[in-house]
């Protein structure tokens, strides 16, 4: 099976409860919109942008480090359990200091009322933590089947308890639709999830080493920063609003704004796929001599993929919000729809970066790595700080398009210092900037109702035939 087919298939198995689930999450957003304000929502919005910094921490880049020394030592066994216990003991210390700090922490989140709010958000957090590396097993051992059941049980479960807690239990006890529900029914499905990776995590625990972790933490700490930095790209802006917008209007504006940012979610679910099924692929495939030969046509499939789902979701986004997005204020803010497409491109440009990634995970270049994420987080601050409080969340959503182009130009100029690989730059070009313009063409053809609609459909195959035709042509070449 070649490289490409092999990703394509274990993309496809790994994507299969990320698609899934998201897709049923799209659904979740027509209850959360049905039953919550943007007000009420913005709670939910602001602990899980929360959740993006803890959940790179906390992991401290051990899921990447587990890859990288599993590959090059006999006994996977005792990487995997020494990454194990480096996250637990991790974890005991953050749940120990988030429930004795409780009711400070939810003063500093700007919700003193909503106390509970942290213990729930702490447990969920943790679980996840630990479920961070048995999940990096399975797709070390090639496990995707089970991957995909465990994930999609977690999903279901997540679902399910989200639609009862919103919809009919509020029903049954005359009561409002609670937040606080959603948090618990996170929690619920997760623990779900780690009970059934519990049968794969004492059956690979071999011996931990002081020394092993040691090596794989100094690995890994780069790994943190990089990540760190990458979510004050993705989710700061959530957290910075409530410091820079009017106090009565902010919430308003982080629910609109945390609501159609889910609409850039079929890019994520997709990139997602892909990242669990390149990753262990990318350092499997390190030592072949065609590696670089892989490495290039893997990043032609992926950009053309992305463009095509940038391209349909954009030239349909007002259709899907519709949809999804019940009540009539969310729609009425000016700049809901704005965003979508940006958001998206900023998506897929961050797709391009996890591509380039290569050139500092394989060459232990980690340190620079994140360096360049920590350029695209010092950008979005500075941008976020100075142009918020005049242009809102659109100026957010803008932000994260510079600081993810910015890392992703920076990322490409190291590798090829570091790691030259060569990239396919006219097809990469030509695909997106091809989905730009056919997106930008509809926005300005001045058709509506099924005219827009057959447009866009033709929009679409002349996109996907444009890529296809140079797909080939760079496989011949």
């Amino acid at each position: 099976m070649s490289v490409i087919r092999k990703l394509a298939s274990d993309t496809a198995i790994y994507g299969i409860p990320s698609i899934v689930g998201r897709s049923i999450n799209f659904l979740l957003i027509f209850f959360f919109t049905e039953y919550f304000t943007p007000q009420l929502l913005a709670p939910h919005v602001e602990f899980y942008a929360y959740a993006g910094f803890f959940f790179v921490v906390l992991p401290h880049g051990m899921e990447t480090a587990f890859f990288n020394f599993a590959r090059t030592r006999e006994n996977y066994q005792d990487v995997f359990a020494t990454a194990m216990v480096s996250l637990l003991v991790v974890v005991c210390v953050f749940a120990a200091l988030m429930f004795s700090n409780q009711h400070a922490i939810s003063l500093f989140v700007g919700h003193p009322q909503h106390a509970s709010y942290v213990l729930w958000f702490t447990l969920v957090m943790a679980i996840d933590v630990l479920k961070s590396v048995p999940y990096a097993l399975l797709r070390y051992l090639n496990k995707a089947k089970k991957f995909a059941i465990v994930k999609s049980t977690g999903i279901v479960i997540n679902v399910a308890l989200n639609v009862f807690f919103i919809v009919y239990y509020p029903f049954l006890t005359h009561t409002q639709p609670d937040i606080e529900f959603i948090f618990i029914t996170n929690l619920a499905a997760s623990g779900i999830e780690l009970g059934l990776l519990s049968s794969d995590i004492f059956k690979n625990v071999g011996k931990t080493s002081i020394a092993l972790w040691k090596k794989m933490f100094k690995y890994s700490w780069p790994l943190v920063l990089l990540g760190f930095a990458g979510m004050v790209n993705e989710t700061f802006d959530r957290l910075l609003m409530r410091k820079l917008l009017p106090s009565e209007t902010v919430d308003y504006e982080i629910g609109v704004y945390g609501t159609f940012y889910k609409l850039s979610m079929l890019m994520t679910i997709f990139i997602q796929a892909f990242r669990y099924a390149a990753e262990p692929l990318f350092f499997s495939e390190a030592n072949k001599s065609d590696a670089k030969s892989a490495y290039v046509k893997i990043m032609d499939w992926f950009v053309y993929a992305c463009g095509g789902i940038f391209l349909i979701t954009s030239l349909f986004k007002k259709e899907i919000a519709e949809l999804l997005i019940q009540k009539a204020e969310y729609h009425q803010h000016p700049d809901a729809l704005f965003i979508v497409p940006i958001l998206l491109m900023a998506n897929l440009l961050l797709g391009v970066f996890f591509n380039l990634s290569i050139w500092y995970k394989l060459n232990d270049k980690t340190k620079l790595g994140a360096l360049v994420s920590i350029v695209g987080a010092v950008i979005t601050v500075i941008l976020l700080l100075f142009f918020v409080p005049l242009y809102g969340f659109k100026a957010a959503a803008v932000t994260t398009l510079v600081a993810y182009l910015t890392m992703t130009v920076l990322s490409y100029f190291l590798g090829q210092k570091y790691y030259p690989v060569k990239y396919n730059i006219r097809v990469i070009f030509t695909l997106i900037i091809a989905s730009i313009l056919l997106y930008i063409l509809s926005e300005y053809d001045g058709l509506v109702g099924w005219s827009a609609i057959i447009v866009n459909l033709i929009y679409i195959v002349i996109y996907l035939l444009l890529g296809y035709r140079m797909m080939i042509s760079t496989r011949k070449s």
